[in-house]
């Protein structure tokens, strides 16, 4: 399926919104919220994937610089397509986009974390050439 992808900007604010709804759930976060990130928010990055102007996906970033490395990368934070729209090479088209966005810049490396238990999201970034690690992550709240 052919979709267009393209850079977020704050015009994409609702429908990423509608997105994020389905994704992460009702109540992370607010239409206000989005907007001021994608407006503000030099570290993010989000791309749209929009199919006959409908927004069926969103993929969002962080670019890591650091004083330890003389290369930057960047983590893929979130990576979502609609239910109604998945198995149609939209999330690859994404990943790919990311990728080449970032081609010409100082990032030599991509990493992501996703659920120990979701082999389907597992099975997908292997195929997108990514390689599971053995480092361990920890988290306090």
């Amino acid at each position: 399926m052919n979709v267009e992808i393209h850079k977020a900007t704050a015009s994409d604010a609702d429908a990423l919104f509608i997105l994020n709804e389905e994704f992460n759930g009702a109540g992370c976060t607010t239409l206000e919220r989005i907007k001021e990130m994608l407006t503000q928010n030099n570290s993010e990055t989000v791309f749209i994937a929009k199919h006959n102007e409908k927004a069926v996906g969103f993929c969002c970033t962080q670019l890591f610089e650091s004083m330890c490395y003389n290369a930057d990368y960047v983590e893929i934070t979130e990576l979502f397509v609609d239910e109604d729209y998945r198995r149609n090479g939209i999330a690859a088209q994404l990943m790919r986009f990311v990728e080449q966005h970032f081609e010409n810049s100082n990032v030599k490396a991509f990493q992501l974390f996703t659920g120990g238990c979701n082999q389907g999201a597992q099975c997908f970034y292997e195929k997108q050439g990514y390689c599971k690690t053995t480092e361990i992550m920890y988290r306090k709240r």
